[in-house]
């Protein structure tokens, strides 16, 4: 058995699953439904983030797989790579494989994945079928701002019919 540490303002719901060393960061969100499975090694949560119904995120490697700020893991979504930064989106059934690793401001769209030993840089999008990559050139801070509204409505939102773990 692990050791789960929940932070203050965090919310887990209580049918998420929860395996190994986890730490949840302040103000993120763990959806009904999602696994977070520290198999081999500690999974760090940075603050802020929003992990969704369904998305799994396995830590397979010895070594931490941290996770920044203000990401958006999206419904069925898998991460089982080294880690990512901060305000990256990991779209409806994408997967950030193997040992992989994204930098900031990175998506995932739909259906895509990284390679199994990819090292993804800083606004970089993975998109389309056949899947493609481009330079992302949108202003963060726009991101950012819809991301935190997003995050306002779930804190008042999910208490309400959800059950929650308690922070430690």
């Amino acid at each position: 058995m692990g050791r789960l540490l929940i932070a203050p303002r965090a919310l887990v719901c209580k049918s998420t699953t929860i395996e190994g060393d986890v730490q949840i960061g302040n103000g993120s969100v763990v959806h009904v439904g999602a696994s977070i499975i520290a198999r081999n090694g500690p999974i760090i949560i940075g603050s802020n983030n929003i992990i969704s119904e369904r998305a799994v995120i396995t830590n397979l490697h010895s070594s931490p797989l941290t996770i920044g700020d203000d990401n958006l893991i999206e419904t069925d979504a898998r991460v089982e790579g080294r880690g990512m930064g901060h305000r990256n989106t990991i779209h409806v059934r994408a997967k950030v494989a193997g040992t992989s690793t994204l930098g900031n401001n990175c998506v995932v769209g739909v259906l895509c994945s990284t390679g199994p030993a990819d090292n993804i840089p800083d606004n970089t999008v993975l998109f389309g079928s056949p899947q493609s990559q481009r330079t992302r050139t949108d202003n963060p801070s726009e991101y950012l701002s819809a991301h935190r509204k997003h995050l306002e409505y779930i804190h008042e939102m999910l208490p309400r019919y959800n059950h929650i773990i308690e922070a430690e």
